[in-house]
């Protein structure tokens, strides 16, 4: 059974830090670099990894296999732990309870204005671009039929990647149908206000 739940910062699990206290700093540089940077430094080893340790190593395939997939895993981690919740505001984890049922957990930060606007399209942009580019090359790879031991690499790197984007989909998706439901119950509970004022206006005279 898949569930869903999604709340705001208020609501938030004990043990994990509200989100509002750790993206209130205007800009987080550094978290924008190592957003990018496993993402770069992991389809550039798997480019040219293999040229440049050729005949400087005795396995020069192994070497750049395993130094791809520690910055591809590197990059899983600081997407979904560190510039998820700090550019863009959403956090989102998959919980299994003890019945072996999934339930995905969003949470995502209530006062948007406080998220910088230009830190925010890198980070959806990075995070959409290089599974793409991933995955082209996961197609080039299958179908040359030479380079399946470099599509195995490609297919692990789209796993990770894809993971990431549809947890923050889900978890933006979430987030705009919180907001709507609150407007919707505002709007309502104004116009309830309203009506009720006039009955009184009326009654009164």
């Amino acid at each position: 059974m898949d569930d869903s739940h999604a709340f705001y910062t208020p609501n938030a699990p004990i043990g994990m830090e509200p989100l509002e206290v750790e993206v209130q700093a205007p800009s987080h540089p550094f978290v924008v670099a190592f957003h990018l940077l496993f993402k770069i430094l992991a389809l550039t080893i798997y480019l040219f990894g293999l040229f440049v340790m050729e005949g400087r190593v005795s396995s020069p395939f192994v070497i750049t296999f395993i130094i791809s997939a520690i910055f591809l895993a590197l990059d899983f981690w600081v997407t979904k732990n560190v510039s998820g919740r700090l550019l863009v505001g959403l956090r989102w984890w998959n919980d299994i309870k003890e019945d072996g049922s999934n339930v995905w957990v969003f949470e995502s930060l209530e006062k948007e204005a406080i998220i910088n606007p230009i830190e925010s399209k890198i980070f959806w942009v990075a995070l959409i671009v290089f599974p793409i580019v991933w995955f082209s090359f996961f197609l080039k790879q299958l179908f040359s039929f030479t380079g399946w031991d470099w599509a195995i690499l490609c297919a692990l790197s789209c796993t990770l990647q894809l993971a990431n984007v549809t947890g923050y989909i889900k978890c933006a998706k979430e987030a705009r149908k919180q907001m709507q439901d609150s407007l919707t119950s505002f709007v309502f509970s104004q116009a309830l206000s309203a009506m009720t004022n006039q009955n009184s206006a009326t009654t009164t005279v």
